[in-house]
């Protein structure tokens, strides 16, 4: 592999660890929401059996 390999290797590693990075961060949010929404909008004894809101990440896109 010679250095302009070397350097498009490092700069699609870091696009990448970028891409992943922003896809934590929107599913953490994603997750706050959950949590709020349940708690917000689910009467007492839904959530105190166990029903909780939840969503798809695998759709999530950076």
């Amino acid at each position: 592999m010679d250095a302009v390999d070397q350097a498009l290797a490092a700069v699609y590693a870091e696009a990448r660890a970028d891409r992943e990075a922003h896809r934590a961060r929107i599913v953490d949010e994603m997750d706050a929401i959950a949590v709020d929404l349940t708690e917000t909008l689910l009467p007492p004894e839904l959530r105190a059996a166990g029903l909780r809101i939840a969503y798809n990440t695998e759709e999530v896109q950076p």
